[in-house]
């Protein structure tokens, strides 16, 4: 998230604290601050220059160009190149002075162009971030030699906030100026609700649907008529542009400052462009061609495509991106706005499966409140009449068929206390509490707490002694150390096995592997295991998985090792010896349905083993040297294992060489033996390296 100082300041005053100071405490309460910076630093390498002198440069296709001589009073003379409009002699113009480094990461440098070396660049306002304007050098009436930023005593400080998924609130100068409100304990200025309304009714106008209240929970809209598309003003080009947006025009840029300032993305369609003058919020199954705003044609790929529809068909990716059917054109004089609160399970699995990614949808699938869509409509709608000369119609297009409804959570500040070690006063609690938007309730421990609309995180008493700890600063917490135990206790008897196992195959000259419990959902084909393998059958896959290479919870430690394997094989390991102790994964079978956790030691050997010289020639590794591995493990643990050949080897193994390892009553221990050609080339193992050898035993 990008903000302003000044932008906060609409909404919190922050006049007399230093930039660092206000991101010290935002980064203290948990909204990490990764960088501040002056925005307007650069202007102090752009210095005041007159322009005195010009020669034309010889050759065509560049008439407008002139070789100036420029004075900047105590800074220099300086040679510049410039084609500008409005260059004159006498001109007072800013010079940017090599080395400095303008908006959008330019760097001006000493160069020679037209056979001149041209010592500087004489700017406008746009290159310098002062304004819109590009079509000409600024005019200055200031002396030469000053500094644009002495002659602006322009000074706005930019942060960029690192904010985590469970806080949507964070995500718009409005949820930012709450926290620090709450920390400073200032007053929270509201942002303004006034809309001034005319001509006829929005509802004679335009319509609004909700197909399936599961993925739409609000649908709000308004309608602006006769309004005049063009450039935006300054003052709001300029706050775009500071935290990350490009202008576009009047219409766009309000909905993308409306979404910066309150967190609730909007969207503008041409009202004459919609047919039948209705917007419907209706999910559409996977398959759908439709053309987004990019001018990209998309076949949507998500089970559930919740699209905004008109009488036609789909006019908009809900909560992603509008279509290019019925964007703002510049002849656009009839705007229908939309401001919608979509499920965050929706928006998030459509993102991902059609790859496409925007600030609307990161906003909606962390969660968007549904309580501000009216407000956002209202509010762009005022900007659009005072910034394109529209007219708002009367009323607002609002359906909210479940409303939101606080959740009652118990709070004791007392337990408060004991849990964070702290001794707050419980009237502070309360105050931080209700800054930040809480409602409290009651008057004795407990109190009853209910977590307003753009705090979706907040369902829990440990949630709320957490927002306690953050709000009343995390450094009054008091530094102790636990009591150590009276005596030294000994190590529990599976810490010691597993200890025993580590060393020894270490000492075996194996290297210990530790992979993630996540692999993927394709590792059943890769090892050729049948429909009724257990391993296949009881696998546990994830409901949202980070990606499809972590799809599922690993049955086995076989996949992990062979992928291991094949980034040593891509390093230049000619021999590798790997293990790992951890735990596999099976779903429940039986009555209670509970998933299975064991753990498990497993290993492999591959490529060439010996030093090399005549005492130890190199060979490749064999059946008898995987069996004397485990053999020896098996003796070092004082299990008396035994070697039988397998009537049904797991089916990844060679069934000529392989084995399963028992004990005296018959239980099975584990098995080993030579990983199949096939699923060798599935995993991506390299032929050359030789053949590789398995183990897997049951550690429990």
């Amino acid at each position: 998230m990008r903000a302003t100082l000044e932008w906060l300041g609409d909404f919190v005053d922050l006049s007399d604290l230093s930039p660092r100071l206000v991101a010290d405490r935002l980064t203290m309460a948990g909204l990490e601050v990764e960088e501040l910076r002056d925005r307007f630093a650069h202007l102090t390498r752009v210095v005041a220059a007159r322009l005195e002198r010009a020669e034309p440069l010889a050759g065509a296709g560049h008439e407008r160009l002139r070789f100036w001589e420029v004075s900047a009073g105590a800074a220099g003379r300086f040679q510049v190149v410039c084609g500008a409009p409005n260059a004159r002699e006498g001109l007072t113009a800013p010079l940017a002075l090599a080395g400095a480094e303008l908006p959008g990461g330019r760097t001006v440098q000493a160069a020679r162009l037209f056979g001149r070396v041209s010592q500087g660049m004489l700017c406008s306002a746009a290159e310098l971030g002062l304004g819109p304007e590009a079509g000409g050098l600024l005019e200055l009436a200031a002396e030469p030699g000053r500094t644009l930023k002495e002659i602006t005593g322009r000074e706005d400080w930019a942060l960029e906030i690192g904010v985590t998924p469970n806080r949507p609130d964070a995500l718009s100068i409005l949820g930012l100026a709450r926290e620090l409100a709450a920390l400073l304990d200032r007053p929270l200025a509201e942002p303004d609700r006034g809309v001034k309304e005319e001509g006829p009714e929005a509802r004679t106008l335009a319509e609004v649907a909700i197909d399936d209240p599961e993925h739409c929970r609000r649908f709000a809209a308004r309608v602006i008529l006769d309004a005049t598309v063009g450039p935006s003003p300054a003052w709001l080009a300029d706050r775009l542009a500071a935290v990350g947006l490009r202008p576009i025009n009047n219409i766009v840029d309000v909905t993308n400052y409306v979404m910066m300032e309150l967190g609730q993305p909007l969207h503008a369609y041409d009202l004459d462009e919609v047919a039948g003058r209705r917007l419907s919020a209706r999910p559409y199954p996977r398959g759908v061609r439709f053309t987004t705003l990019d001018g990209q044609e998309r076949t949507l790929a998500a089970e559930v495509n919740l699209m905004i529809c008109d009488e036609a068909g789909p006019v908009g990716l809900a909560g992603i991106m509008g279509g290019l059917n019925s964007e703002i054109k510049p002849r656009t004089r009839h705007i229908l706005l939309e401001g919608a609160a979509f499920n965050a399970a929706t928006i998030r699995r459509a993102s991902r499966a059609n790859g496409l990614s925007t600030d609307a949808s990161y906003r909606f699938e962390r969660g968007s409140d549904p309580e501000i869509c009216g407000l956002a409509v209202d509010r762009a709608a005022e900007l659009m009449r005072e910034l394109a000369g529209g007219r708002v119609a009367v009323g607002r297009l609002d359906l909210y068929p479940r409303p939101f409804r606080p959740a009652a959570i118990e709070f004791s500040p007392a337990r408060a206390n004991a849990f964070l070690g702290a001794r707050h006063r419980p009237e502070d609690m309360v105050r931080a509490l209700t800054a930040i938007g809480l409602t409290l309730e009651g008057r004795d421990d407990p109190l009853t707490v209910r977590p307003p609309s753009w705090r979706p995180d907040l369902s829990r008493e440990a949630d709320v002694w957490e927002e306690v700890a953050r709000l009343l600063d995390f450094e009054k917490i008091p530094a102790t150390l636990p009591a150590p135990p009276a005596r030294r206790q000994e190590p529990p008897p599976a810490w010691r096995l597993r200890q025993l196992a580590r060393e020894h195959l270490a000492a075996c000259g194996l290297a210990e592997s530790i992979a993630y419990s996540f692999i993927h959902s394709n590792f059943a084909d890769r090892l050729n295991l049948p429909a009724a393998s257990p391993w296949r059958r009881r696998a546990l896959p994830l409901v949202n998985p980070l990606s499809e290479e972590q799809g599922v919870l690993r049955p086995l430690l076989a996949p992990g090792l062979l992928n291991a394997l094949k980034v040593n094989q891509a390093h230049g390991r000619v021999q590798t010896g790997l293990f790992e102790l951890g735990r596999v994964f099976l779903a429940g079978e039986g009555s209670d349905g509970r998933p299975e956790e064991r753990e498990t030691v497993g290993g492999l050997l591959s490529g060439a083993l010996g030093q090399g010289h005549w005492l130890e020639p190199r060979r490749p590794a064999d059946f008898w040297d995987v069996k004397g591995l485990v053999e020896s493990l098996a003796a070092a643990l004082n299990l008396p294992a035994t070697f039988q050949r397998a009537p049904d080897p797991p089916p990844w193994y060679d069934p000529a060489e392989a084995a399963a390892v028992e004990l005296p009553d018959g239980a099975r221990l584990g098995h080993l033996g030579r990983l199949e050609k096939k699923a060798a080339r599935a995993f991506g193992l390299k032929d050359a390296a030789g053949p590789t050898y398995l183990f897997e035993l049951d550690a429990e």
